[in-house]
């Protein structure tokens, strides 16, 4: 079984059907990078996308596993166990073994965290601390993007991919916060302030610059990528809902410091917090709107 006269094949009758790449994609479902790796010989189609394949090109199915029209020297079943191995073989090559190792970097990064949270003994700045979940984070959304790249061709099962970066990530973020929040606190503390602006103004005036980027911008960039899963992972896109919900998150968390004796409820936590998520998710909104204009102009020109 020849690769190269497959990907030719393809590539052949689809412009045979005067048919673009993004044409064919979307009559089978998958991604356009995905009918690209077929036609180079980077990639193979998977053995479920062979009919619609075939329908779409107006073949037979075993003339697209030789690669040539009117073509049947072989038993179908031994063909089609052919190409199965022949799929797997080029699954399994180098890109593989980077997601593998990305993975595992991903998760050693994130147990260093855990390990340095959770030791009294190691003291280390909490840029440091934050440096290795963003990295543990960064090294799982690159692993699955070049799977999603390189192994994924149905749509569905790239929006599946996506949604699992995005879930580990936020899992990732959550242990982030609750220690932040709650676990690596100091106990017995009981104040509160429910005068707004009282404690910004007492930090601007009395704080040094450490002090004032830790408290005041801390908490207000802390919470946003929270903003960002509740619209990307949970769906919450309408305004009035963020605003309700990310106020009662923050609320809860200021309550419970307070009651557990662990942090201040302060006022001014919950408006710095809420208006950095907010803040968020209206850049983020105006993001996707200059896209749909983007997007829109291109397919009216095409």
């Amino acid at each position: 079984m020849d690769l190269n006269k497959i990907s030719n094949f393809i590539k052949t009758k689809r412009k045979e059907l005067n048919l673009t790449q993004e044409e064919l994609a979307e009559k089978l479902f998958v991604t356009e990078k995905a009918v690209s790796r077929w036609e180079t010989g980077r990639g193979t189609p998977d053995i479920s996308l062979l009919i619609p394949l075939s329908k779409a090109l107006k073949v037979e199915i075993p003339e697209i596993l030789n690669g040539e029209e009117n073509k049947k020297n072989k038993n179908d079943i031994e063909k089609l166990i052919e190409y199965n191995e022949l799929t797997k073989k080029s699954k399994f090559n180098f890109k593989i073994k980077l997601i593998i190792l990305l993975y595992v970097l991903s998760i050693l990064f994130f147990l260093s965290y855990l390990r340095v949270e959770y030791n009294p003994n190691i003291e280390l700045n909490y840029f440091i601390r934050l440096f290795l979940v963003v990295i543990s984070s960064i090294l799982i959304v690159i692993g699955n993007r070049i799977y999603a790249n390189n192994y994924v061709e149905k749509i569905e099962d790239k929006m599946k991919v996506d949604k699992l970066s995005k879930t580990i990530v936020f899992i990732y973020y959550i242990i982030l916060l609750f220690n932040m929040v709650i676990f690596a606190r100091y106990s017995n503390i009981t104040s509160y302030n429910i005068i707004p602006f009282a404690s910004i103004t007492n930090l601007i005036t009395n704080g040094n610059l450490y002090t004032i980027v830790i408290n005041l911008f801390g908490n207000l960039l802390i919470f946003m990528p929270l903003e960002y899963f509740i619209i990307e992972l949970f769906k919450v896109n309408k305004f009035k809902q963020n605003l309700l919900l990310s106020f009662i998150i923050i609320l809860m968390i200021e309550t419970s410091q307070f009651i557990l004796k662990i942090g201040v409820f302060d006022v001014d936590d919950i408006i710095i917090c809420t208006f950095g998520m907010m803040t968020f998710y209206v850049i983020c909104n105006s993001i996707k709107n200059i896209r749909r204009k983007y997007e829109g102009k291109n397919n009216a020109n095409y």
